[in-house]
């Protein structure tokens, strides 16, 4: 793929690698000052992660169906994550 469709899924891919760090420092940061906020903040940086690898592999999975079932696992993933952020605003951190 050539042009603009390729620009995107590189700037997609690059943020969900820049997310990788980010979401471990964020989780350290939780871990060791038991900080509700920074352990939410993790939670959106590794979905926004997810959801822009997303598009990367959809595009990789045109020209190689095997990717299909990888498509289809990080969708289940990042609708389960999804429910589950969304479910830890009801109850008390």
């Amino acid at each position: 793929m050539t042009g603009k469709g390729s620009e995107v899924t590189l700037v997609l891919f690059v943020y969900f690698l820049v997310t990788v760090p980010v979401f471990l420092g964020l989780a350290l940061v939780a871990q060791l000052s038991r900080a509700a906020w920074a352990k939410r903040a993790g939670e959106v940086v590794l979905l926004t992660g997810v959801a822009a690898l997303i598009p990367v592999v959809l595009d990789r999975a045109l020209d190689r169906p095997v990717l299909w079932l990888f498509v289809a696992l990080l969708a289940v993933v990042l609708v389960f994550g999804v429910l589950m952020h969304v479910r830890s605003y009801r109850r008390p951190s």
